[in-house]
């Protein structure tokens, strides 16, 4: 599995206090971004002012976040200065805002050309920056410290497997997911290797790994290694999911 994001995972949560269910309203989307601006500011990763975009069924709004003097804005239109913007369907940054879904998860894609509900885009004459994704995790997850209800969330059909992602920063990849029965996970041939190691570990019911074209069940309580450039599917011939959590690591992660 790779390529999750359109940068830098290039072809690629619930934080809380409370349970995001509870925090979140039934509001327009300015209030949904101004509850996420507003936890970011006392989130202890953000040592850094950004400004970028966000677009909403076609519509703009700016994110202004000040480290210097501690305050952030939220405007509607477009930032004036070339940068990054994310884009999302309104039902899927509702479904963030609830924590139904995490954002990481929402831009999901096995390449870079397919569409996701949520994605990453960049304004003309903007350069991508890889710190964007250490910032994404952080900014549209809630609550410090940022507990991850993982299964509790929504997945998505990537790579014929559901997939969900959890955190992101260049080097580090990690996500879980189900292989449900007679999914064929990396069924299409540029999916199957990695530039980077990949470590899996299983955590429920059973699967067929295929290494280097060798089948072997797979299942609850096992971890698979698998180094950079070997070929690596997963199916399941069985009644039950397999769930699983992933961990991509290295240079080029």
């Amino acid at each position: 599995m790779k390529n999750w994001i359109k940068y830098g995972l290039a072809g690629l949560t619930t934080g809380l206090v409370l349970p995001m269910t509870a925090q979140a309203q039934d509001d327009g989307i300015e209030a949904i971004l101004e509850r996420f601006a507003a936890d970011y500011l006392e989130d202890p990763t953000f040592q850094a002012s950004a400004e970028f975009g966000v677009v909403v069924e076609g519509d703009w709004w700016t994110i202004a976040m000040d480290a210097e003097a501690g305050s952030y804005t939220v405007s509607h239109g477009e930032p004036e200065s070339p940068t990054f913007y994310y884009t999302a369907e309104a039902e899927t940054l509702t479904k963030v805002d609830r924590g139904e879904m995490a954002a990481l998860t929402a831009m999901g894609k096995a390449f870079s050309t397919d569409y996701a509900p949520m994605d990453i885009e960049l304004m003309e004459g903007a350069n991508f920056d890889p710190a964007i994704l250490a910032l994404t995790f952080h900014f549209w997850t809630r609550g410090t410290p940022e507990i991850i209800n993982w299964r509790e969330h929504e997945t998505r059909e990537v790579h014929g497997g559901n997939a969900g992602l959890i955190y992101y920063q260049p080097g580090f990849r990690s996500g879980f997911g189900y292989v449900m029965p007679g999914q064929h996970v990396n069924a299409d041939p540029r999916s199957r290797t990695n530039d980077f190691p990949t470590l899996i570990i299983f955590t429920g019911n059973r699967a067929v790994a295929r290494i280097d074209g060798i089948d072997q069940d797979v299942g609850d309580g096992q971890m698979i290694f698998i180094p950079a450039g070997v070929s690596h599917e997963f199916l399941n011939p069985f009644d039950e999911p397999a769930e699983f959590l992933l961990f991509m690591f290295g240079e080029g992660a």
